[in-house]
């Protein structure tokens, strides 16, 4: 190729139009010409003068591109001879050949495919009917800026660097002993509080530190999604724990030898808000006993029960240490905090510990000293308060609303607390559609997930219908777009 056609080539690449500088798609053009051997091996490149009168451009701009080129190997300089194309050895690029090892590449890995071709939740996290999301705007930020910044300064600059302790800033893990002690009656000292960066950290980290790869895990069906997720991405096989009208029912489900963990939500089920009664929980932690397996129990939304006080955890019965208690702030405060923590027993307390710092490497906490003070001055519990009236009242409209404008057609599960409802749709609809329509008129609709495909199919006719993301003046509005949405979903099943 003689020189004059790299101007030639340039000139129909570059556009003074573009958001890359005139430097950059110099480089960008001759950078894939030489890695494609448009310009081959050896070839000499006109000078930076000639190029940038050629080009009508800045000779520097010329200069800059071609010396970016130079230290990243496309192109080499000798003095008194000018610039060339350098060796890189690759060769140019074709369509591979059957059986090659370029053929045989794939893009991900069997657990890279999996894990990537799930739910992933929901990319709405607001308004009707959302579920699981709590209002931020609840919350009181203004306060929180403030016990930031008095963590976040150079007084205390052991807050800006690593974790000394893997199980996260004692304060804070002192703070939530007591306040769990009171709330939850969970019996526990601040050396078995493990702070993690979110639920689905505590699931990953529990199925790597009490399960080996190929291992099974018993999952409640319904559930919520990420716990099969997350336990499947470590590798674990899983077996639906069956429900009844008392939650998971251990007789009509299947533990064999490769079960470790069982993993159930008792006080509140998600999503059908079942609570576990007392023969249920004992016959788990005998269960616990008898075959060696670790309770996984989250407590995800305990903080609001609007009929009663809260009910005591699963693990304040337990005396054996099998149960590991999982709690997280995303619905007390805001959802983005991604500050969330399990009690271990004591004798797993050091190795989790240790396994947080070897795996995960935890930092932020100036946020996690901010979080300490939020509950020791008493701003966390006075907010759960202020919260527990507001989704009461939400929940309430909800449930008025539905009895309203779709009585007989959708019956609601009778819990009253959490931040969302079940409601299992009587009359037969094709649930595509409704998710469908529901999605024109601005509603965000979800449906349970389910380990196995259940045997009753009412149990596909429902909805897991959240309240927390939803003003209370836009939850009657919603509930008749929802009504809109179940008539013509049920006329195109008749159809």
């Amino acid at each position: 190729m003689r020189e004059i056609l790299l101007s030639d080539l340039l000139s129909s690449a570059l556009s003074r139009e573009s958001d890359q500088s005139l430097q950059r798609q110099i480089y960008e053009v001759v950078r894939r010409a030489v890695l494609d051997h448009t310009l081959a091996h050896g070839q000499k490149l006109p000078s930076s003068r000639q190029l940038s009168s050629d080009l009508g451009i800045s000779r520097i701009t010329v200069s800059l591109a071609y010396d970016r080129l130079i230290a990243e190997s496309y192109l080499s300089a000798t003095t008194g001879s000018g610039t060339f194309v350098a060796n890189t050895g690759a060769l140019p690029r074709s369509a591979p050949e059957k059986g090659s090892v370029t053929a045989l590449w794939r893009p991900l890995a069997k657990r890279g495919e999996q894990i990537s071709s799930g739910s992933g939740g929901i990319p709405q996290h607001w308004g009707a009917f959302v579920p699981g999301v709590a209002d931020a705007s609840m919350f009181p930020f203004h306060i929180w800026k403030r016990l930031l910044a008095r963590n976040i300064s150079k007084v205390d600059l052991a807050l800006s660097g690593y974790a000394a302790d893997g199980a996260g800033y004692l304060p804070l893990r002192q703070a939530i002993t007591s306040y769990l002690a009171i709330s939850r009656a969970v019996v526990c000292d601040p050396e078995q509080v493990i702070v993690t960066s979110g639920t689905h950290q505590s699931i990953d980290l529990c199925a790597r530190m009490l399960a080996d790869v190929d291992e099974c895990a018993l999952v409640e069906s319904p559930c919520h999604w990420a716990f099969p997720a997350v336990l499947e991405a470590a590798g674990l096989h899983i077996d639906a724990l069956t429900m009844d009208e008392n939650g998971a029912d251990l007789a009509g489900s299947t533990i064999n030898r490769k079960t470790r963990l069982v993993a159930v939500s008792p006080s509140h089920q998600y999503p059908t808000g079942i609570v576990m009664p007392l023969h249920r929980r004992l016959e788990l932690l005998e269960l616990a006993r008898k075959h060696g397996v670790w309770i996984l129990e989250d407590d995800y939304d305990s903080e609001f029960r609007y009929d009663s006080a809260p009910i005591a955890s699963l693990q304040g019965l337990d005396s054996d240490g099998h149960v590991i208690y999982m709690g997280t702030f995303s619905k007390a405060t805001f959802p983005g905090m991604r500050m969330s923590y399990i009690v271990v027993p004591k004798s797993l307390a050091a190795r989790f510990s240790a396994a947080c710092a070897q795996i995960y490497r935890p930092g932020q906490l100036h946020v996690q000293a901010a979080l300490a003070d939020l509950i020791s001055e008493g701003h966390f519990s006075q907010n759960i308060r202020r919260m527990r009236t507001e989704y009461a009242a939400r929940q309430q409209e909800l449930r008025d609303a539905i009895g309203a404008e779709l009585d007989g057609a959708v019956t609601l599960s009778e819990a009253k607390a959490g931040l969302h409802l079940f409601a299992r749709i009587s009359r037969p609809v094709n649930m595509e559609t409704l998710l469908q329509v529901g999605r024109e008129r601005d509603l965000v609709l979800r449906m349970p997930h389910f380990i196995t495909h259940p045997e009753s199919p009412g149990e596909l006719s429902s909805l897991v219908l959240g309240f927390g993301g939803v003003r209370i003046e836009a939850i009657r509005p919603g509930v008749k777009r929802l009504a809109q949405a179940i008539e013509l979903a049920a006329t195109k099943r008749r159809r």
